[in-house]
């Protein structure tokens, strides 16, 4: 632990005194304190935070980032991380300023160990924290005045849901809050966000666009604790296109000529989980296509998807089977995409491994597409597109429950209870078709996977070399 932090932190021990403290602080202007690393993604937050708070009606503070620099008084409100190192003393300070009428904006890290902690912190404070266990979606805002008029957020593969009594959800993943604000009045505010929200593969550096100023607006109200503050009239929502949609109006896609390539990248897992059955319909369909497949073999820790490697492909195939993936590797899959490129992508897995969802969805999130595993299983539509042309599915024939497609751009290829199943996307000259793996297996009391499914994957294929 720096100098800079072990000097806030002996402030925060002055609890006695803190209540008014904090009322002499907002008297003049409310001191906040970054109580952040000064590396990787807490640093490029607090970096970006410390610029954007300039000219707002606070004082700031980053201690650790001070070059040792003395904190003067108590913070009306602290910027922290989920840090799963941090000692014992921390935790029981930030919870007592909390109870002492200050406020927290609190973000929670990604991977176990800071839900974990999160949830060790905010359990005293009857606040609970859940592992999304690789869910995704498209993350929406709720009804709230820090939230209002703020830009749409897109796709999200969230780490953990909040719940809590007395909170007020500010954002969702489906029915998950994924940030929620709580007001306890006397006894202090916070907000917690999941850090997913904050950054996507195009902003690593700062939020992105949607999180800006719902974020200073956040540090702004936690600042302000039971004062009674103005909160500023939020900005218009933006005007909708002439037919209404979110995303105004989209050309309609037409004919794109073959890739520039003939070779399809693989990133597909054989193990488990049905892989080796799916992986080998995939291979078939490929191979028939005329396809040269390029298979990366990696070093643990390697990134399998480059820039170098996609340069000298056309297509990319994507199978559910990382749990993690470099943030380079989601930046080549949307500059690929862009640029041309054709995507295929399968995603597949149970309950005991859907973790393997998680890589899947930050490769997935480059383009405005997410999935999670929560579809219902029901029986099978087939919806009108290039791709479903001629075929036909078994009425009577039910598909186990599986992957549920989310996106407000793609066609819908296949539905199973109204839920996207299959789904395919185009803009440019690139293409993105994206399915549910359960339907390339057995249904119940079925032999084989379904003739109409093994169709749709080659017609998927055939679709994205422009051959439809």
């Amino acid at each position: 632990m720096g100098m800079g932090r072990t000097r806030w932190l002996a402030v925060l021990m002055l609890s006695a005194a803190l209540a008014p403290a904090l009322v002499c602080a907002q008297a003049e202007r409310p001191l906040v304190a970054l109580d952040l690393p000064t590396d990787g993604p807490q640093q490029s937050f607090g970096t970006w935070l410390r610029g954007a708070l300039v000219g707002e009606p606070l004082r700031l503070r980053w201690p650790d980032a001070d070059q040792g620099g003395a904190l003067t008084g108590t913070p009306a409100a602290v910027v922290t991380w989920s840090l799963p190192d941090s000692p014992g003393q921390r935790t029981r300070q930030l919870r007592d300023l909390v109870r002492e009428g200050g406020g927290l904006v609190y973000v929670v890290g990604s991977g176990s160990r800071h839900i974990r902690r999160a949830r060790s912190f905010w359990g005293p404070l009857d606040v609970n924290l859940e592992e999304s266990e690789g869910q995704s979606g498209f993350a929406a805002w709720a009804e709230h005045p820090l939230v209002a008029g703020a830009p749409s957020i897109g796709a999200v593969t969230p780490g953990a849901f909040i719940s809590g009594v007395g909170g007020n959800p500010l954002a969702r993943v489906g029915a998950g809050a994924v940030a929620m604000s709580f007001d306890w009045g006397p006894l202090g505010r916070a907000v917690i966000i999941d850090q997913s929200l904050l950054f996507d593969p195009l902003h690593q550096d700062s939020p992105r666009p949607a999180l800006r100023e719902v974020l200073v607006r956040a540090v702004r109200w936690a600042a302000e604790g039971s004062a009674s503050v103005q909160t500023p009239t939020p900005p218009a929502p933006p005007t909708l296109g002439a037919e209404g949609g979110l995303w105004g109006n989209l050309p309609e896609p037409g004919p794109v000529d073959p890739p520039a390539s003939m070779t399809a990248v693989l990133d597909v897992p054989n193990d488990r989980d049905d892989w080796p059955a799916i992986r080998a319909l995939l291979l078939a369909a490929l191979e028939r296509a005329d396809l040269d497949l390029d298979e990366p073999r990696v070093a643990e820790g390697e990134p399998v998807i480059t820039e170098d490697r996609l340069d000298r492909a056309g297509v990319l195939v994507v199978g559910s089977g990382r749990e993690e993936v470099a943030v380079s590797e989601a930046l080549a899959v949307g500059r690929f995409f862009d640029a041309g490129g054709r995507l295929l992508f399968i995603g597949h897995a149970v309950e005991r491994s859907q973790k393997r969802m998680i890589g899947f969805n930050q490769l997935l999130n480059a383009l405005p597409i997410a999935a999670s595993l929560n579809r219902p299983g029901g029986f099978l539509e087939l919806r009108p597109h290039p791709i479903t042309a001629g075929l036909s599915a078994p009425a009577d024939v039910r598909i186990r429950q599986g992957m549920q497609i989310w996106s407000p751009l793609a066609d819908a290829l296949v539905k199973v209870r109204d839920r996207p199943a299959a789904a395919a996307w185009q803009s440019g000259g690139g293409r993105a078709a994206v399915l549910d793996g359960e339907l390339l297996l057995a249904p119940p009391g079925q032999e084989g996977p379904l003739p109409a499914m093994v169709d749709l994957l080659r017609n998927a294929v055939d679709w994205l070399l422009g051959d439809l």
